[in-house]
């Protein structure tokens, strides 16, 4: 084992949290002909490496400084390769209120900035600025009944 590659690897680990995907690309960037089970298998027992708590932290982060909704962060999760299960395991991080918060906020300013346009058409402009950011397409509707005259939708 290649104590150089593994001194930049614990660095890069320890700068910000990472998933076992992340950090196969780095050792292939790194040195292609090193083996990635070793480099790995020693990240997670000197606990440098811990993809639940990337998962926990990736889910929170998200939310709070993007304001993604569900969908788009088990999407961008599973594009790291992260299994539904260790995400379903972290969804409670997330309260529901401050969740149904969150999408109500981003709908009232996306309703806000539209200045022209019918009532139909500012409610489909925010039904899919809801969906954009991975908010589930019922509770974007729900949310929207709230803020769009009765009757509407």
């Amino acid at each position: 084992m290649d104590s150089a590659l593994l001194n930049k690897l614990a660095r890069y680990c320890a700068y910000q949290e990472r998933c076992i995907s992340e950090i196969k690309q780095k050792i292939q960037e790194l040195d292609s002909a090193a083996d990635h089970a070793i480099y790995i298998h020693w990240l997670k027992e000197n606990n440098y490496l811990n993809e639940s708590r990337f998962v926990g932290l990736f889910i929170r982060s998200k939310f709070n400084q993007k304001k993604w909704g569900r969908g788009k962060i088990q999407f961008e999760l599973r594009k790291k390769g992260i299994s539904d299960s260790e995400i379903q395991a972290h969804w409670d991080e997330i309260a529901e209120e401050d969740y149904t918060e969150a999408l109500k906020i981003l709908l009232i300013k996306k309703a806000d900035s539209l200045k022209k346009g019918t009532l139909a058409e500012k409610y489909q402009k925010c039904y899919r600025t809801g969906l954009s950011k991975g908010f589930e397409p019922g509770l974007v509707a729900q949310v929207l009944k709230g803020l769009f005259p009765k009757g509407f939708a």
